[in-house]
């Protein structure tokens, strides 16, 4: 068993938009080991984006923990 590069349990990303809330990512648990190809897709707005800046250490968490 390799070792996992990248790490992520129960991440959660919030931005606030005036008054509203936004849950950008919610609950996600990733971890991608040495050597390990992965892609992202979903649908417009789903938060893969957030999702890559978070593993890039770009953008920091709201919830949940993990890293490189």
């Amino acid at each position: 068993m390799t070792e996992a590069v990248i790490d992520l349990t129960k991440i959660g990303v919030t931005f606030k938009d005036g008054q509203q809330t936004i849950q950008a990512v919610q609950d996600v648990d990733l971890k991608i080991e040495a050597g390990d190809i992965y892609g992202i897709i979903g649908y417009s707005g789903a938060g893969k984006s957030t999702l890559v800046r978070v593993i890039n250490l770009l953008q920091v968490p709201t919830t949940g923990r993990g890293g490189r």
